[in-house]
């Protein structure tokens, strides 16, 4: 009897139900207890099969890491359709992913992982270029709301700056933001006495106000604006984490 053939629609729900997997043990026993043998042992496939997608633990993770990020770049392309100013929309993006943050914790920090030499070394060069390809989705928003910022007289760049370095800023600094206020109350004492969602927005209103990103947070209420982006957006996973209004 000849193999069964498996189209690609099915090698690719096979995927993600092996990368479920792997993100429930996660959940119970932390990212550094994840092995390839807790997954067989979890899913209906055996070893070979589990390898055939995944060459290694390393190959595992950064296809966690990916579908994260799958989802992310989702969130990132509605919060542009966010009817305000560019700046409100580049606050759009970031409740998003203060949204991805909060309901997908473990692949929002998988980020971090995903840039080491030995995550690097030993994952799959189709696993890394989706990895790449999917940074592209990401910074694509960013970097066209820089563009029209530009375009309308909102921002006005600075010569010694170029369009990637304001999106990395904004990213770099919102990731850092986020990583150090979330679920750190009492365990991080620089964050002492700081709420973590108001935080979050003073530290992008800083960060944009520093670039000149009008309008300044002084002549407009952007915690106003953040109600609306959770209202109007992302109502449905902003009740998910308890805070279907957006308040701040």
């Amino acid at each position: 009897m000849s193999p069964r053939l498996i189209d690609n629609n099915q090698l690719l729900a096979r995927e993600m139900e092996l990368i479920e997997a792997a993100l429930q043990i996660m959940e119970v026993d932390g990212t550094a207890g994840l092995t390839m043998d807790k997954v067989v042992a979890k899913v209906p496939y055996s070893k070979g099969t589990v390898y055939n997608h995944f060459s290694s633990r390393e190959d595992l993770l950064t296809g966690v890491c990916n579908s994260g990020m799958s989802v992310l770049a989702d969130l990132f392309s509605r919060a542009i359709t966010f009817d305000g100013s560019t700046r409100e929309r580049m606050l759009a993006i970031l409740y998003a992913y203060l949204l991805h943050a909060l309901l997908q914790p473990t692949q929002f920090m998988l980020v971090v992982s995903a840039k080491t030499a030995a995550m690097i070394e030993r994952t799959s060069e189709r696993r890394q270029t989706e990895h790449y390809q999917l940074e592209g989705r990401l910074m694509g928003p960013m970097l066209n709301l820089v563009d029209e910022a530009i375009e309308k007289g909102e921002l006005v760049l600075p010569k010694h700056m170029s369009r990637q370095q304001i999106v990395f800023t904004h990213w770099a600094g919102s990731f850092g933001a986020i990583a150090l206020l979330i679920n750190s109350e009492g365990k991080c004492s620089g964050r002492n006495g700081l709420a973590f969602q108001i935080e979050v927005f003073n530290h992008a209103n800083l960060l944009l106000d520093g670039m000149q990103w009008y309008p300044l947070s002084h002549e407009t209420d952007y915690s106003e604006s953040v109600r609306r982006i959770a209202h109007e957006i992302f109502l449905e996973e902003s009740a998910q984490v308890g805070n279907p209004q957006g308040e701040l």
